[in-house]
């Protein structure tokens, strides 16, 4: 089985709305890293795929994804290519927003579901974990995105908030909280 570690952060209340997420994802990746491999992101290379997804250059066998949203910032580390997606349940405008994400069939069934917000953020979270792992990014239709393509999990986090992880293979999942202060 393969095996997937999610370090997670609740935003300490004096960073939140100080747009500090990429640097707490950053300091997960870093104590991850630290806590998993002995590794240190200093002498960790990194560059890019196609469409901008980083990776450890020298380390082919060890992947990583980063996601924020709400007060909680995530990063997996994996043993295969991996992306991992959070949402805070928030109003938005579902309709429009799901012209662009699913078919007109499942609009509806999302639509009539009972609890509209988390019947969408859990759509929103599998297409958005999918196109990370894929490394395309938002140059994906979200309507086109295969179902039947790797292994799609649905995750229990907190109240309030949907999260998915997709890979190739089944992964076996742990989670390690750390508090993250930036220095």
């Amino acid at each position: 089985m393969n095996k997937g570690i999610i370090y997670y952060t609740k935003i300490r209340d004096e960073y939140e709305g100080c747009h500090m997420e990429h640097m707490i994802g950053e300091e997960l990746l870093k104590t991850g890293l630290k806590q998993e491999y002995g590794l240190n992101l200093k002498y960790e290379p990194r560059a890019e795929g196609e469409h901008g997804k980083p990776f450890l250059s020298l380390r082919p066998s060890l992947h990583y994804n980063i996601s924020h949203s709400g007060k909680y910032v995530l990063c997996i580390l994996a043993d295969q290519e991996v992306g991992i997606d959070v949402q805070v349940h928030k109003d938005v405008n579902y309709d429009k927003l799901l012209n662009r994400m699913v078919s007109e069939n499942l609009k509806r069934e999302i639509l009539n579901s009972e609890d509209v917000k988390k019947a969408f953020f859990e759509q929103w979270v599998l297409r958005e974990a999918y196109i990370k792992w894929t490394g395309e990014g938002l140059s994906r239709d979200m309507r086109t995105i295969p179902f039947n393509e790797g292994k799609r999990m649905l995750l229990q986090f907190k109240e309030g908030y949907s999260c998915a992880v997709w890979s190739m293979k089944p992964m076996e999942i742990r989670w390690e909280y750390a508090d993250i202060i930036l220095e």
